[in-house]
């Protein structure tokens, strides 16, 4: 019993929170549109419910396995996204012409998705292994940002430049709290923003994008999802009840379902729900913050800072504070790659929250032993 406990309580719950809101609103931002096209309001739900059921099994498997683990399998698992990242090119395009899909077997998903948290897991393990190391240029920095920037061109060439910059800044955040130079992180930082605003206004679909955010009046999506959020008032409209569900909010329960989730529960629901997404980022840092080694200090910083970039991203977008990038809201946004893999981050920091909770108290229990031996001498 004691070992069941010894996983971040609150971690735990906001997950469990979390993932059950999103289920929710997956239903009752999809119910019409399914109903007309899949003669079934329940289509989307019934998917996202496997996934999600799929996502806490591996989530709960995953506590039990010390992450350390990780640390030896880094350089494989990075070679391993590489090669499904690379598998992209030489398959055929999506009617829109954008291919971030994966499709093995009858299945798709996203290795992007999978490639965030790789690179977490390898920039951890090798910072972690390099030590002081990593505060040389060559032998220790350019090496990292070698394999940060062929995840990053990989990603954009799919392409989704949103993805390539969460994980070109994952990687900054890693190598900032992993003790690399100041001065190294500061050389490669404008050149990199250089590079990511060039590719922003040259690749078609991003300069429409752009060109939406800085004209709103052009912007349908972005202006149905202010309609959205503003029409919910103090305590919303009520479940179920959202008026933009009924076509008018495109990617409704996708990258946009935070707009109809602040219109069915208002400022009030908005407010709660930013409680538990904060609870949730709290609680891994402070997985962080006590972790056992530097490699579950840098994992557990480089996970939560995933998920608290994708939470800030998705919201910024629906509330026009950034244009559109086409990312999900983690454990709320429908979609299997997503979630599955928010899944997987939370089992890996609950179990370095167990780890460190374990090695505590036989820290405790040892010098307990040794106080009553001294006692008894």
């Amino acid at each position: 019993m004691e070992q069941r406990q010894s996983v971040d309580f609150w971690l735990l719950i906001s997950t469990l929170i979390l993932a059950g809101i999103g289920l929710v609103m997956v239903y009752s931002s999809s119910m019409v549109v399914t109903m007309d096209s899949q003669g079934d309001g329940m289509y989307f739900f019934k998917k996202q419910a496997v996934r999600m059921l799929l996502g806490l099994v591996i989530m709960m498997l995953l506590t039990k396995v010390n992450y350390r683990g990780y640390a030896k399998l880094a350089n494989g698992l990075l070679v391993f996204g590489f090669i499904l990242l690379t598998m992209l090119l030489f398959q055929g395009r999506g009617g829109r012409g954008v291919d971030r899909w994966l499709r093995i077997f009858g299945f798709s998903f996203q290795p992007s998705e999978l490639m965030k948290v790789i690179m977490v897991v390898f920039l951890s393990a090798a910072i972690a292994r390099m030590g002081e190391k990593i505060r040389d240029f060559k032998k220790g920095f350019l090496p990292l940002l070698g394999a940060i920037g062929a995840a990053f061109a990989l990603i954009v060439i799919e392409p989704d430049l949103g993805t390539a910059g969460l994980v070109l800044a994952i990687g900054f955040i890693i190598l900032f709290v992993g003790r690399a130079k100041f001065t190294h992180l500061l050389l490669v930082t404008m050149p990199s923003l250089a590079v990511v605003s060039l590719i922003a206004w040259k690749v078609p679909y991003m300069q429409r994008r752009i060109d939406l955010f800085l004209n709103p009046e052009a912007g349908y999506q972005v202006q149905q999802s202010i309609i959205g959020i503003g029409s919910g008032g103090v305590f919303g409209v009520g479940l179920g009840n959202s008026v933009q569900k009924f076509y008018f909010l495109p990617e409704r329960h996708t990258d946009f379902v935070f707009s109809i989730f602040a219109e069915e529960a208002g400022l009030a629901g908005t407010t709660l729900l930013l409680c538990v997404m904060f609870l949730y980022l709290y609680r891994g840092l402070k997985v962080a913050e006590h972790a056992p080694d530097v490699f579950g200090f840098l994992m557990a910083t480089g996970l939560t800072m995933m998920t608290g970039m994708q939470i800030f991203i998705n919201i910024g977008v629906a509330t026009r504070l950034l244009p559109t990038t086409g990312m999900t809201l983690p454990f709320i946004s429908y979609g299997g790659s997503s979630l599955i893999l928010s899944f997987i981050a939370t089992g890996i920091l609950l179990n370095i929250s167990k780890q460190a909770n374990v090695e505590k108290r036989m820290s405790r229990e040892f010098g307990s032993r040794l106080h009553k031996r001294s006692v008894w001498q």
